[in-house]
């Protein structure tokens, strides 16, 4: 990790972090932590933090999507607490788990590709297990 990467994911902390947490407060009705695995975001050069914006889009969209009504937010209160994004340089590592309050998304956005779960199919794995 280089410098521009290490200025671009304090901007990141510091700036988008706590918005995109109170977006998501505003949502749900409650406060949901996002945990980022940094060093995966800034193993490779500044191109995964770039693309970190397309990511929180997708978690509000399903947040949002989950917490339409109020059966939806006590649904989602009781089963998540934290959200955890890693990023891998490897397209078969991408996949979502939602384990003991947490959803653990792994995302590749190394590379000229780009994998991620889309709002939809967040929400459709959620909303099976609530």
């Amino acid at each position: 990790m280089g410098l521009a990467e290490k200025r671009l994911a304090e901007s990141i902390k510091v700036e988008k972090l706590p918005a995109f947490e109170a977006k998501l407060k505003e949502r749900a009705g409650y406060d949901i932590k996002v945990d980022i695995d940094w060093n995966t975001f800034t193993a490779y050069d500044e191109y995964p933090l770039s693309r970190l914006d397309i990511v929180f889009d997708d978690v509000e969209s399903f947040v949002k999507k989950i917490c339409s009504d109020d059966m939806g937010k006590e649904a989602l209160k009781d089963k998540l607490s934290t959200i955890r994004l890693t990023n891998s340089e490897n397209n078969d590592d991408v996949k979502m788990e939602l384990k003991d309050d947490t959803l653990f998304l792994t995302v590749q956005l190394v590379q000229s590709s780009f994998n991620s779960q889309t709002d939809s199919q967040i929400a459709n794995y959620v909303e099976t297990l609530l």
